[in-house]
């Protein structure tokens, strides 16, 4: 909870369309199922999250946001991220892992296909500025040491 304020700062400075909300960000810091992942400076500012959720109803995990401040785009932290939720997932249990993404954001969908994600689905309007997603997923394989 000690991020709450500087998660909603870094969404807003992120995204101008679908946001995640402060209730939002709170539901998921109480929910044992999510898990936020943080990327900061040396000097404690955030500068990146994603927002991870293993669910009850499928061995997929899902991947509902990565934010890279503005600032700090360009030096590989969204792959960072979005390595880190993968390990995350698989080390709790998610044979897979499944995001959406907007056909217009073609820098998140060039660092998911260079990922090895999959496109399974598109979801017309999905956005509230309009814009399609594309949903994606990446399998992950099948290990004797998971947990």
């Amino acid at each position: 909870m000690a991020d709450l304020d500087a998660l909603v700062v870094l969404e807003n400075r992120c995204f101008k369309h679908d946001r995640m909300s402060r209730r939002s960000y709170a539901a998921a810091l109480r929910n044992p199922r999510a898990l936020l992942l943080v990327a900061d400076r040396s000097d404690g500012h955030l500068i990146g999250a994603a927002t991870l959720f293993l669910r009850r109803d499928s061995p997929a995990a899902r991947l509902y946001s990565i934010a890279v401040d503005p600032g700090s785009r360009g030096l590989g932290l969204g792959a960072k991220l979005l390595a880190l939720a993968e390990k995350t997932a698989v080390r709790r249990g998610a044979s897979a892992l499944r995001l959406e993404a907007s056909i217009r954001n073609k820098t998140a969908l060039a660092l998911y296909r260079k990922s090895g994600y999959e496109i399974i689905g598109r979801i017309a309007a999905y956005y509230e500025n309009g814009a399609d997603a594309l949903r994606l997923e990446k399998q992950f394989p099948s290990s004797p040491h998971r947990h």
